[in-house]
């Protein structure tokens, strides 16, 4: 179990759909995706392996038939070359293409729940 997978399972179930839909999209807008192509199943215990098994390959394809387009998704990701070298160094059982999808989904991630902290810290203010 990876990071974003332990931080969904202590969410509580209403919340994680919530959490899980607006990653989905928050990916789609990220990397480009075609809507339909990209959906979440409603499984909030499959929902973490279905991005890798769609994702993984996606990235895969990307990099070797459009490496400019992988770059900019890294960018606009915001993933630093430090960050995925360190974590390419501390995951050596993992493929390059496996490491970055997994940090591509946390950095959704953490999009996602900052985005509904501050909407919910702007709800309690008021």
């Amino acid at each position: 179990m990876n990071e974003t997978e332990a931080l969904l399972l202590q969410t509580p179930y209403e919340k994680r759909l919530a959490i899980i839909a607006e990653t989905f999209l928050q990916l789609k807008k990220d990397i480009g995706i075609d809507d339909d192509l990209l959906v979440f199943e409603g499984n909030p215990e499959s929902a973490y392996q279905q991005l890798l098994e769609y994702l993984e390959p996606y990235l895969f394809d990307m990099i070797q038939h459009n490496p400019q387009r992988f770059a900019r998704v890294i960018y606009k990701v915001d993933i630093s070359e430090n960050a995925l070298n360190k974590k390419l160094r501390y995951s050596s059982n993992k493929s390059y293409v496996r490491v970055v999808t997994e940090m591509i989904i946390y950095r959704a991630f953490q999009k996602v729940m900052t985005k509904m902290i501050s909407r919910d810290n702007l709800k309690n203010n008021k």
